[in-house]
């Protein structure tokens, strides 16, 4: 008998049922590129649950460090295994602050922790001093900080402490503004000058949540230097190559990419897409 969703909320994942895929962030031009890793509930008939069946439990104060944990070990793993390869993980504020988030980077080789990225989600968190010391102590380890899903609504708040970030990915739906979509809350002309902005401050600003590799040449015009989303390649098990991650590259300039990289496998539903959780 096949398990169903109800059966996923009465009885929550074990660490041993998660895994990572990973999707890759691709630059549009110069610059390096890397892979985030989402986090995914493998259920025993090959369905695949997304991060909303697994976060609200790992989440929780008392199972937080755990969770920490294992997802930057795990990522760290994945590292090791692929020396030319490039990864990040997302981790909230709450995680950031866990004492136990430095002292397990500082268990792994410098060459490993250079490998990983850390993207900061956009849960609210009052103490933002406190985030941006921390920051700081994560950027001399790991190199590379970003804030996810970032919005007009929300960048002020979240670097008025001067939190030492590399970059910003930009939310999806911002994204869709800035394609002529009608967004309820951002529109075209709103969307094109927080661009300018986030251009201006930031080395890195990524586009999630691109379904069309056809936009790349005019998001690449606007200065947004990388990409990620389904158009570009699929969530998959294994960690690209920086040398994969560069074919892509090359796929999206000028238009949409000669075969895509395959997609994650059986199971695979729209809840993985990237998301604010999704590196967990």
């Amino acid at each position: 008998m096949h398990q169903t969703h109800h059966d996923t909320k009465s009885r929550p994942p074990r660490l041993d049922q998660l895994r990572h895929l990973f999707q890759p962030v691709v630059p549009l031009g110069k610059g390096e590129g890397w892979s985030e890793a989402l986090v995914r509930w493998q259920l025993n008939d090959g369905t695949v649950r997304g991060p909303l069946d697994i976060l609200p439990y790992w989440l929780a104060p008392n199972r937080l460090e755990e969770f920490t944990r294992f997802t930057l070990e795990r990522a760290g793993r994945a590292a090791v295994a692929n020396p030319t390869s490039k990864v990040s993980v997302n981790l909230s504020p709450s995680q950031v602050l866990l004492p136990g988030t430095l002292t397990t980077l500082e268990g792994m080789l410098p060459a490993v922790r250079c490998r990983l990225h850390i993207e900061l989600t956009e849960q609210l968190h009052a103490d933002g001093g406190a985030i941006a010391e921390r920051l700081l102590l994560l950027k001399q380890r790991c190199g590379v900080v970003l804030l996810d899903d970032v919005t007009p609504a929300d960048l002020a708040t979240r670097t008025r402490f001067q939190a030492p970030v590399d970059g910003v990915k930009i939310d999806r739906t911002v994204v869709l503004a800035l394609l002529g979509h009608d967004v309820a809350g951002v529109s075209p002309k709103q969307a094109h000058k927080f661009v300018q902005e986030v251009v201006h401050r930031f080395e890195i600003v990524v586009a999630e949540g691109i379904e069309d590799p056809n936009a790349c040449a005019e998001l690449a015009a606007l200065g947004i230097s990388h990409v990620q989303g389904f158009g570009i390649a699929r969530p998959a098990p294994e960690l690209r190559s920086e040398a994969s991650v560069a074919a892509l590259t090359r796929r999206t300039e000028g238009g949409a990419p000669r075969g895509r990289l395959p997609s994650a496998g059986i199971g695979m539903t729209a809840d993985d897409e990237p998301s604010g959780w999704s590196s967990r």
